[in-house]
């Protein structure tokens, strides 16, 4: 078959393909070979999608005995070569324009083309090895046709027949299959990412009003107020405020666990210390519902290897649920108990109870419970998951129990204990007051400059590094910041990464390049507090990076602890 140089559509439309295939004596099917490749491809459907295509073609060669085979893909004008395999393999993912190339045929006569030294008629395939004879097949979606499975032969040796087509037909129905599914999944994937990103910035910008907020309050409560009804109305902003502070946090860490970006900083911890901070964390949701609360831990020392933080965390979010859907004035305990290399901590309430449909997915993302028209605070179904999450990162696990509607619940939070190692003995209430700066000196007064573009955030937060004694300056950009240090000589800056114009990080930059000071202190502040974000505040120059909203008491205690000597670096 020797078709003349003339346009490729005429081309094609003067030879009879199928009477040349016809004539030509077609090899017996191996399909014990056939078969273990399908089943190949079945697997790699459900497992890989992404390199499904590619095994098409690799298959595609060996059955075929053919020395290169492609997928090519229309996008546009273009095909892309998707997968290859054989001689040519090394060109994956070049392109080439439709009307320049054989599949455009096959995708407009949407049905197999047999084609002899194409390059006579498509110059743009001309390469050595030469395209000696090829064997196209059309692949579909929503019955139109997309792309095309090809091989080639790049000897006068090697003919294709009709057991080449109906090899290369299957094919193509694996190829439409694994083409739609990697289409869907890159469009979950495409909405997955979006969702998340747009959930760590909600969280971002939370954090900005929820600084304000809590430094207000707190200026609030240092200055007095006799009137009972303010002092009850700040009682609530400020359990409020931390209510959806912990939130907030949830809500990042669970954006962070999806995206693999969350690491666990295991040590020595005591559980009876962890238990303290959770039930401190979540001490104003419970007295507001008047519950009961009691623990029942062992006296002997029970020490967990685990992050710190994300201990309390896990307890404190059983605890709030527990309160949550307790009605007022119920029962909530706390019994912990060793099993071989665990320890099962369990939080029994006398709350709504869990329909027993629902036991299964409670711990999903986003489920809610609707047990009950006086349940007022249903959450966001963030808490549970989270729990889950790091439970699972910890090597542990977590698990309902609840015989019913109106009978209560138990979650009980499996870990493992701490075995003979090196990790260090630490604990939360350690780790929170871990020295940065040296011995505490909270009588010593400050020079602060605080930089924030908040107006609100740095009103409140001035003023109550102002009432406690220390002489403040403001500044909300980087240039008034840059020109502050040169008049106003701060010995700490409070730095907001997140400036318009010049950032945070080119500030401290700056500033380290500039000061007289070598005592000069840099704490950045930000609503970002991953590892990334640490790293590059300490490149910039900065001692220590705080996540905000920064509690007052946090914030005075790191100020209390710093010294013009032995600066130590705040992680």
């Amino acid at each position: 078959m020797s078709p003349e140089p003339n346009a490729p559509s005429a081309t094609f439309q003067e030879v009879d393909f199928r009477a040349e295939l016809e004539r030509r004596p077609s090899r017996r099917p191996n399909y014990e070979a056939e078969h273990r490749a399908l089943a190949i491809l079945a697997t790699e459907m459900a497992e890989n999608p992404r390199n499904m295509l590619q095994k098409v073609v690799e298959i595609a060669v060996d059955l075929c005995q053919a020395d290169t085979a492609g997928i090519s893909i229309l996008e546009g004008d273009v095909f892309r070569w998707e997968s290859l395999a054989g001689v040519f393999a090394a060109r994956r993912n070049n392109t080439m324009p439709r009307d320049a190339s054989p599949c455009g045929v096959c995708i407009d006569q949407n049905t197999t083309q047999l084609m002899y030294l194409a390059d006579r008629c498509f110059p743009a395939l001309a390469a050595e090895p030469r395209f000696v004879e090829a064997l196209l097949v059309p692949f579909h979606y929503n019955d139109k046709p997309v792309g095309t499975v090809w091989i080639v032969a790049h000897t006068e040796q090697r003919k294709f027949d009709r057991e080449d087509e109906r090899i290369v037909q299957t094919l193509a129905r694996f190829a439409a299959a694994g083409w739609q599914l990697w289409k869907a999944y890159k469009s979950e994937a495409e909405s997955s990412r979006s969702k998340d990103d747009f959930l760590a910035m909600l969280g971002h910008e939370l954090r900005n009003p929820l600084a304000a907020i809590l430094s207000a309050n707190d200026v609030m409560q240092t200055i007095g107020i006799n009137d009972s009804r303010a002092v009850k109305a700040m009682g609530v902003v400020a359990r409020q405020s931390q209510h959806l502070s912990r939130m907030v946090d949830d809500l990042i860490d669970l954006t962070r666990i999806s995206h693999g970006k969350l690491k666990l900083q295991k040590e020595r911890v005591e559980l009876r210390v962890a238990l303290e901070q959770a039930i401190d964390t979540t001490r104003g949701q419970i007295e507001s519902r008047q519950h009961r609360i009691s623990v029942n831990i062992s006296e002997s020392l029970i020490e967990l290897e685990a992050d710190p933080v994300r201990l309390s965390q896990m307890l404190a979010n059983l605890l709030d649920n527990a309160a949550k859907y307790t009605p007022n004035g119920g029962e909530i305990s706390i019994t912990a108990e060793l099993a071989g290399d665990r320890v099962l901590i369990s939080v029994r309430d006398t709350g709504f109870g869990i329909p027993k449909d629902q036991t299964d997915n409670i711990f999903d993302l986003f489920m809610q419970l609707d047990t009950s028209p006086t349940t007022t605070s249903r959450g966001l179904g963030m808490g549970l998951p989270l729990v889950r999450n790091l439970a699972e990162l910890h090597g542990g696990s977590v698990n309902v129990v609840s015989t019913g509607e109106g009978k209560g619940s138990v979650f009980t939070l499996c870990l493992p204990i701490f075995p003979n190692s090196s990790l260090p003995k630490s604990s939360v209430r350690d780790q929170a007051k871990e020295p940065i700066y040296g011995s505490v000196d909270s009588r010593r007064a400050h020079r602060i400059l605080l930089v924030d573009d908040d107006d609100d955030v740095a009103e409140s937060m001035g003023a109550l590094l102002a009432m406690d004694g220390h002489i403040v300056s403001t500044a909300n950009n980087g240039t008034v910041a840059i020109e502050a240090l040169h008049t106003f000589e701060p010995d700490v800056v409070l730095l907001d990464l997140g400036l318009p114009g010049v950032d945070g990080y080119q500030v401290a930059r700056r500033m380290r390049s500039e000061t007289v000071k070598e005592d000069l202190v840099i704490i950045a502040l930000s609503g970002y507090g991953e590892e990334e974000h640490r790293r590059r505040s300490k490149e910039a120059g900065c001692d220590g990076h705080l996540v905000k909203p920064v509690q007052p008491d946090v914030l005075r205690d790191l100020l209390g602890r710093i010294r013009n000597s032995s600066k130590a670096t705040l992680s």
